[in-house]
This record gives C-alpha cells, structure tokens and sequence, in this order.
C-alpha cells in the first residue's frame, strides 16, 4: 500500500498528473500490507476514500496505455509482482519504451524484478548499474526467501538482478534506500517509496 500512495501524494503535490495500471486490469492490495500500514495517516485516508481506492482495484491495462504519453513509469512492489512482473509483454514494452526516450523508470520493493528480462540491444538494462530492491535480508525477516526463490520464483530481486551483472545495493533491512543510475532508478523497501518518488520528481525537472 505504501509503494504506491507515497508515491502518487508526492507526484500530486508537484502538480503532475497520475494514472495507475494493472497488467489484468484489476489489482489487489496484500491484506498484511494494509494491516501493516494502519498507524501510516496518509496510507489510510487514501485506502477509506473509496474513489482513490478504486484507481487501484480497477486501473486500465498496462498494454492499452500509450506510455510514449508519459513522462514516466513507476513500477510498485507486492509479492505478486514477482511472478507478474519478468515475463510480461506489456511490462517490458513499457520499461523499454521509456528508457530508451531517455525518460525515468523507476521501481520500488519487489517492482525491480520488472528489469529481469529487460534488454536493449542484447544487453540486460540493469548490467553494471546501482540497483536496489527488497534484499534477501528482508525476504528473510518476513520468511519468504525460499517462496521467491527459484524454482517457486523468479528469485528474489537480490539475486535475479545480481546474476544479470546489476550492481545490488543493500541499504540495511527495512532501511530507506535509493539507486540512481542514469534515468533507471530504485527504491528498497515501503520505506524507500517516497523517497523514490522525491527522486523521479527531481529528474523530470
């Protein structure tokens, strides 16, 4: 819940426009997710306002927007993006596409696993550059490591971006952690997510 209404408060507040997508065109939001977030003020007055709640349950698919039309993408994390995430068409048009306009990509928590089977000229996107993601520190501390990890998974974002030659950088568990190289950026944790956010408004300046 976090890695995305930090995230779309800091955008609204520097007067930019927000649209949310789903691969499917629905989403759900990890119930510990919200049961973890119950003492965040914001996260909880955009999850009671029905309207701003529902720009999450039913967004448009990911495939029907025109991402030349922006002037970024920002991938969230969960848990399900691990599966979600490496192997979809859209998802990879869209990193794609806007890299390589020279426009930011940005990603947060578990949404990094988005770069796993990105390449640009048969080269991974993420090949030595400083990147982060949830580690496998805080897989650990929440007892998920062997359920991302293959074979169940794609491996956690700690290791998939590390064997593509990423430069992983971990900040500390549940640490706020941002990585910047060139218009690819990454945020750690929920922690992470505003500040990745603060980041992306930076470079579109």
């Amino acid at each position: 819940l976090p890695e995305a209404v930090h995230p779309y408060l800091a955008f609204i507040e520097a007067g930019m426009e927000v649209d949310f997508a789903s691969i499917s065109g629905t989403a759900t939001c990890d119930p510990s997710s919200i049961d973890a977030s119950k003492e965040d003020t914001a996260c909880m007055k955009f999850w009671n306002d029905e309207k701003l709640k529902g720009l999450t349950l039913t967004p448009k698919k990911l495939a029907d927007y025109d991402v030349s039309a922006y002037d970024s993408v920002f991938f969230a994390g969960g848990f399900g993006t691990m599966w979600d995430f490496p192997k979809d068409p859209s998802v990879i048009k869209a990193i794609k596409d806007t890299y390589t306009a020279g426009k930011p990509v940005a990603a947060v928590c578990h949404g990094p696993i988005c770069f796993q089977n990105v390449e640009i000229d048969g080269v991974p996107i993420v090949k030595d550059k400083e990147i982060t993601g949830f580690t496998n520190g805080e897989e650990a501390a929440v007892g998920k490591y062997e359920v991302v990890s293959a074979p169940s998974g794609p491996g956690s974002c700690e290791d998939a971006l590390t064997a593509i030659g990423g430069k992983f950088k971990d900040g500390g568990v549940f640490q706020p952690n941002v990585c910047v190289a060139g218009n690819i950026l990454t945020g750690q944790n929920p922690p992470s997510a505003g500040p990745l956010a603060l980041k992306v408004i930076e470079a579109l300046k």
